[in-house]
């Protein structure tokens, strides 16, 4: 069990603000006001100048890489006004600032002429995360022996920002039962026309404990507390491109080198073969469609997205080849109502892997609500999450006075009620498995309420009652967005 210092309370301890997000019109004595110019839409907008202020950090070029529109450009009414909002909307994603606002300045006349002036809050960019994982069931489990020895620790150190380029930096280091050791870099932009980019890293992982099979819908769990049962080696290197704003291809290859102890090897099922080395490559593309308005926390827009996986290259026992995507809707039906839905779908193109490769539903993001408990394994799932959400509590502002820096001394918050109902289905071709798992090769569904809760850098947090098909209550706790 993860102690949540790495995800959510931890970046309630060490930060103080989450973005706004605001559009500012401006008016100046002797000119005309910007939103009687909208009221006629045949009116045309040049864009005379683009001023940027606050990025004290942050190239300029970086800002200006999300606008979809530049000096001199002469846009219809409504195009420039969606223009505005979808901009701002683009600057606020790249999650480099606290604050993002616009001031737009006009002249009158069938032609406008439009001065932007963008301002900007920078965030903190130095985060040195604590990690604490428990490797006991729960904590309570833990708290009869509070055997130390049982403690994962360490830092997540994130550098942002890196040289004012949106580059990161992450550093994580784990000691104790589980270790890891490691770092990656992504640079979204090496070329002048900021389509291309790179991203490398290297990775040491040990474990004391992993996850060996599933029984009666649960993880069954092998563990030696002297020796680690797994060891792996990761290293990556990615090639990114962005031809425009809102679409994103990466092409990522890696190398794999496994060490499994002689106790794993005798399990069935959970690696390829009886040797205890196992190397090889992975091929991984994805491409991304992104037209959410927040990121963190979508209410209006869409997102696609599809990932082809590759695992085992020129070389054999491993070849696993699987597509998973997701599709996801937002739409706001009113004032303080949302509906969002959401579908995501896996399907393996080759044989059933090796169990430490295998990933059904009860993985990260991948469940349905009210299985949390759950692992249901197979080589094929689709996933289908739907809620209709009400701002209880819409964004508001709280002034922390003794504070002087802009980057702190405000907080934002909000509350979501969230109705939802989610399907899901996993197949699995073993009929073995089924008797020992039924929950595999049936409709699984999930419904609850929900309250959601968004404060802070990014940070979501979701307690939700849910039902599942058994009848069996829940109370889950959740840190990110529901779809």
């Amino acid at each position: 069990m993860r102690l949540v210092l790495s995800s959510f309370f931890s970046r309630i301890i060490l930060s103080f603000m989450l973005p706004g997000f605001f559009f500012c019109v401006q008016n100046v004595s002797g000119q005309a006001d910007y939103r009687d110019s909208l009221k006629d839409g045949g009116k045309r907008f040049v864009i005379q100048n683009i001023t940027i202020e606050g990025n004290h950090h942050t190239k300029s070029s970086i800002i200006i890489r999300e606008l979809l529109f530049h000096e001199k450009d002469t846009l219809p009414q409504k195009a420039f006004s969606s223009a505005l909002i979808s901009s701002q909307e683009n600057i606020f994603n790249t999650r480099l600032f606290n604050f993002v606002t616009m001031d737009t300045v006009c002249k009158p006349g069938r032609i406008v002429e439009a001065e932007i002036h963008i301002h900007v809050v920078e965030r903190w960019y130095i985060w040195p995360i604590p990690f604490i994982e428990i490797s006991d069931r729960n904590i309570n489990a833990w708290l009869s022996t509070m055997d130390f020895s049982r403690l994962t620790y360490g830092i997540d150190l994130t550098i942002s920002n890196v040289r004012g380029r949106n580059e990161t930096l992450r550093f994580p280091v784990h000691f104790g039962f589980n270790r890891q050791f490691g770092f990656d870099y992504t640079m979204p932009y090496t070329n002048k026309k900021k389509t291309i980019g790179l991203g490398f890293g290297l990775l040491l992982c040990q474990n004391h404990e992993v996850i060996v099979k599933s029984e009666n819908n649960k993880p069954v769990y092998y563990k030696d507390p002297k020796y680690f049962v797994r060891q792996n080696f990761y290293s990556f290197i990615e090639m990114r491109y962005r031809p425009g704003i809102y679409s994103y291809h990466s092409v990522r290859l890696s190398y794999n080198a496994y060490s499994f102890s002689d106790s794993l090897l005798h399990i069935p099922g959970y690696t390829y073969s009886d040797k205890p080395f196992l190397n090889f490559f992975t091929f991984i593309y994805q491409y991304k469609n992104d037209h959410r308005d927040i990121a963190y926390y979508p209410l209006k827009g869409s997102y696609f997205d599809v990932l082809l996986v590759q695992n085992g290259l020129w070389n054999k026992p491993v070849n696993e080849l699987y597509l998973k995507s997701n599709l996801r809707w937002y739409w706001q039906l009113h004032k303080r109502w949302f509906y969002a839905a959401g579908l995501t779908a896996k399907y393996t193109l080759t044989g059933s892997p090796a169990y430490f490769l295998q990933q059904g539903l009860g993985y990260g993001r991948d469940y349905v609500r009210g299985y949390e408990y759950y692992v249901i394994d197979g080589k094929h799932f689709a996933l289908f999450r739907n809620n209709i959400k009400f701002a209880l509590v819409p964004q508001k502002i709280f002034h922390v006075g003794f504070l002087k820096s802009k980057k702190f001394n405000l907080i934002p918050y909000a509350f979501y009620l969230n109705l939802f109902a989610d399907l899901g289905y996993v197949y699995n071709s073993d009929s073995g498995q089924n008797k020992i798992n039924d929950l595999q090769c049936r409709l699984l569904p999930g419904y609850g309420l929900g309250v959601d809760f968004t404060t802070y850098y990014n940070i979501v947090a979701r307690l939700e009652f849910s039902m599942n098909r058994k009848c069996i209550p829940g109370v889950y706790l959740h840190f990110t967005a529901p779809i």
